[in-house]
């Protein structure tokens, strides 16, 4: 993905609340996106318009939401190693 999305760290507790909250949209090794759609816009990856959701990440032992919804393609391009907070 070419924009960068921003994360924010949060605590295990945040992150196991928000997993809890909804059957997840998706639920990968790196983390999840939230079962309730946030909006709907034109997607970064894609270019089609779909639901965007609260993401959430686990990586390296620290937790993290993202600051703006996520469409489904583009959580899963995201790499957690480029995660700016």
């Amino acid at each position: 993905m070419s924009a960068a999305t921003g994360f924010k760290e949060v605590d295990e507790a945040r992150y196991d609340e928000m997993l809890g909250v909804l059957p997840p949209e998706l639920w990968i090794d790196k983390g999840f996106l939230v079962g309730e759609p946030y909006d709907h816009r034109r997607c970064k990856a894609t270019g089609r318009f779909t639901a965007s959701f609260a993401a959430f990440i686990c990586y390296r032992g620290k937790y993290y939401e993202s600051e703006e919804a996520m469409a489904v393609a583009e959580f899963k391009a995201f790499d957690p190693a480029t995660l700016t907070v």
